[in-house]
């Protein structure tokens, strides 16, 4: 069968796309999902391979297969291409030296097999010709994404390489009759907000088709020797969380879900390897994609599935709060409700750049004015007069409507009482958490999952890193706790009618 003719079918194009990467690559792909809303490794090949002017991108786990599946769809491609007697330019960019060589491995196998008839000369590690195209394989710099033209470029490992570089590269793309141009990203996502988790946030307004597997999708599959109908998984080390998945699906099941699956990429005795050495918040970012790495984040407890609520909004029957930062560019507004149990309800955001004081006192105004504002707090340098106009920003909110309380006591200003107080409301030592956030609260949430530590000759401090991107909201959120903490202490608190 040709590679062209399995478009012919609609009906039976994934199956017999299977069947040829098994026959003609040698890989049978994992096929089977066990996650809500997650693809496997074979669904992000057929759906990438059969839509080819659509970008796509990768979110998986460690060693799921991610770089092979993009080197099958690059084989794929060129045989696709040969057949149709066009001469395809392709770049990989890699986040490091030691990722294009892993990328090299799988591509000099193809090379000297299934696409040996299209090679013209010998395989490089750096470069190859194939049928009259290229196949080049680049350590991310910034002389090596300029220059050539191409009709494929892949991005792998996506948050190892450096965002103005993967930025520069979008200039290389160069469409041609019946060779659209597009981008195939592959990554775990490793850091919060780095260029994959932008990627992901933007998905799919930004175009790209996300596809997402863990370790469940890429598992090789228990034999029935090993797992002895489940009697084994009380003695596995991977078995209780296995078994915990399986029960996930079927909650009878009495056997984990690694004996569900029919063909796989990760090896078992792997996984238990890393399950007994790796932290929880690794097995949860780098091998379950539940979420980016939390190293180095000030709020590690901070977590979408518990704390961000859809739907969530003013309540009648709460007292409203407003916090406020004055950034030199950003201006940034939470409003908040409070329980009668202490319950803190993040339920609105206003975010301005570049905008006078006025104009954004005047949009919170028009904002809440249907809420009964209990107080607004801010930052105590709100005080301190403008050298031009005279007026402190507390002053030009009060004239607008908008009276501010703040604390100037050394213990509101410590930075760390705040952040301290934020991480007890995420997580209790006992009970339920204190603070959750509203869906539409999309700026404060990015806010939480990328608000970072300072770092010191390569070891995290307990301290947020000033200044960066996410300062503003998260910084108003704390005005709120202290001062609402110090209220309740002491009478130590300023209002802003005077300057």
């Amino acid at each position: 069968m040709r590679l062209i003719d399995l478009f012919a079918n609609p009906r039976t194009q994934d199956r017999n796309l299977w069947v040829f990467v098994a026959d003609r690559f040698g890989m049978k792909l994992p096929f089977r999902t066990f996650t809500q809303g997650h693809s496997s490794p074979f669904e992000f090949l057929a759906d990438a391979f059969f839509n080819p002017s659509a970008d796509v991108a990768a979110w998986a786990c460690r060693s799921g297969g991610k770089t092979l599946v993009a080197s099958l769809l690059a084989g794929l491609e060129f045989l696709t291409a040969a057949d149709r007697q066009l001469a395809m330019q392709v770049r990989v960019l890699s986040g490091s030296e030691d990722q294009a060589r892993n990328l090299y491995g799988y591509w000099q196998q193809w090379a000297l097999g299934p696409l040996r008839h299209l090679i013209r000369g010998s395989v490089h590690r750096i470069e190859t010709s194939v049928g009259g195209g290229k196949f080049q394989i680049l350590a991310a710099s910034q002389k090596k994404v300029r220059g050539a033209k191409v009709q494929r470029l892949y991005e792998d490992e996506v948050d190892e390489i450096p965002p103005e570089l993967a930025e520069a590269a979008l200039g290389m793309m160069d469409s041609r009759p019946h060779l659209p141009s597009r981008t195939v990203y592959t990554s775990t996502w490793h850091k919060a907000h780095g260029p994959m988790g932008r990627l992901i946030d933007g998905c799919p307004g930004n175009g790209v088709r996300l596809h997402k597997w863990n370790l469940w999708e890429a598992i090789e599959r228990c034999p029935e020797q090993r797992h002895d109908g489940g009697r084994n998984c009380q003695t596995c080390l991977l078995g209780p969380t296995c078994l915990a998945k399986a029960r996930q699906l079927d909650p009878g099941a009495k056997v984990g879900v690694a004996s569900q699956q029919r063909h796989g990429l990760y090896a078992i005795d792997d996984a238990v390897k890393v399950y007994q050495q790796a932290s929880e918040q690794f097995w949860d970012a780098e091998m379950l994609c539940r979420r980016p790495s939390l190293s180095g984040l000030v709020y590690p407890q901070f977590d979408r599935a518990v704390h961000v609520v859809a739907g969530l909004d003013f309540s009648e029957d709460l007292p409203t709060f407003r916090a406020i930062d004055f950034g030199l560019n950003d201006f940034v507004c939470l409003w908040l409700q409070v329980d009668k149990r202490g319950t803190v309800c993040l339920v609105d955001e206003y975010w301005a750049a570049d905008a006078t004081l006025a104009a954004n006192a005047a949009a919170i105004v028009e904002a809440d004015k249907d809420v009964r504002i209990e107080a607004t707090y801010v930052d105590p340098a709100g005080r301190n007069r403008n050298d031009q106009t005279g007026y402190s920003d507390v002053q030009v909110l009060r004239g607008a409507g908008i009276p501010c309380e703040y604390s100037v006591s050394p213990w509101a200003r410590e930075v760390a009482n705040g952040v301290n107080l934020i991480r007890a409301h995420l997580k209790p030592a006992a009970g339920k958490p204190r603070l959750y956030v509203a869906a539409k609260c999309r700026q404060t949430i990015r806010a939480f999952e990328s608000y970072r530590l300072r770092q010191v000759n390569g070891e995290w401090v307990d301290e947020p890193l000033k200044p960066q991107p996410c300062d503003h909201p998260m910084d108003a959120l704390r005005y709120f706790f202290v001062n609402r903490r110090q209220a309740a202490r002491s009478p130590t608190r300023q209002w802003g009618f005077v300057g």
